[in-house]
């Protein structure tokens, strides 16, 4: 394993001469963009690099990271600070011409996404590293790629689109009724459940879909777990208009046909029987979803 460790420490003075120096009309930049930390230490350990900053006291209520832990190949070690008060849930934001999303959780929750993500990829964002704040708080860093697009219109900054879903016509709807059901089942054949899902949840990414903010997401003991979860998305679906009955049937049937053993617990446990052909369970799924 390799290990790599140094120590940089600059005077303040020093340090805001060589950042202040190739920027223009320095009188009008606000002050929070003059503060930078006192130090910094780097540490690399196989693929991962965590870099700790020192800093003095200030009375800024912006996030400034104190330590940030990211995968080789991110250019997160000038990370200082995310232009967003500390404590605030989720925001996007630009650094060295590439976007991200910072979304507030418990340390562990951060590390384990974090340590998750290399057997979970695909279906999901990509997780590329954490970050704890000089207050205290954690954050997940997810990397946005280029022609995104998204339902939450409090993220569509930075090269991020917004979409209003009520603009889809019929067939926008079905489509994206058809791609949730498709990544819902590849997430839950590894036996993962978001845990929660609204259209926040969608990120588009040139023509693939994926999901976001995954701090819900857990491993689901029992497979039939799973198939409640796909019951509540459609029926979430449904409700705000963008399934209709004909999209809710051709899901049920797909989502059965790929996560059949599931499907079959879930059928025994609501009924006490096994399913004696595959359509019993499309029809009791879809039962459920309209009742």
């Amino acid at each position: 394993m390799k290990i790599t460790e140094y120590t940089i420490v600059q005077g303040t003075e020093n340090r805001l001469h060589s950042i202040d120096a190739g920027k223009h009309d320095e009188s009008e930049l606000p002050e929070f963009s003059k503060e930078v930390p006192v130090s910094t230490r780097q540490t690399e350990t196989g693929g991962r690099i965590s870099v700790e900053h020192e800093w003095k006291e200030t009375h800024s209520d912006l996030i400034r990271v104190k330590r940030a832990d990211y995968r080789k190949g991110e250019q997160f070690a000038d990370l200082y600070r995310i232009p967003a008060r500390d404590g605030v849930d989720s925001v996007c934001f630009s650094h060295n011409n590439c976007t991200y999303i910072a979304r507030k959780t418990v340390g562990e929750v951060a590390q384990a996404l974090y340590n998750a993500y290399g057997k979970i990829k695909g279906a999901v964002e990509c997780v590329v590293g954490y970050v704890r704040t000089l207050l205290g708080n954690h954050y997940v860093i997810t990397k946005v790629g280029q022609d995104t697009w998204v339902f939450d219109k409090r993220m569509a900054k930075h090269g991020v689109n917004y979409v209003d879903v009520d603009n889809l016509d019929g067939k926008g709807k079905s489509k994206l009724t058809e791609m949730i059901t498709e990544k819902i089942a590849e997430l839950h054949a590894g036996s993962l459940i978001m845990g929660r899902f609204t259209l926040n949840n969608i990120l588009f990414c040139g023509k693939d879909m994926i999901f976001t903010d995954l701090r819900k997401l857990r491993v689901s003991r029992k497979k039939a777990f799973v198939i409640d979860e796909f019951k509540s998305v459609l029926q979430y679906l449904f409700a705000i208009g963008v399934a209709s009955r004909e999209d809710v049937y051709a899901s049920v049937a797909y989502y059965a046909s790929i996560n059949e053993q599931g499907c079959n617990d879930w059928y025994h446990e609501r009924t006490g029987k096994n399913a004696a052909d595959p359509l019993d369970i499309v029809c009791k799924v879809e039962e459920e979803v309209y009742s």
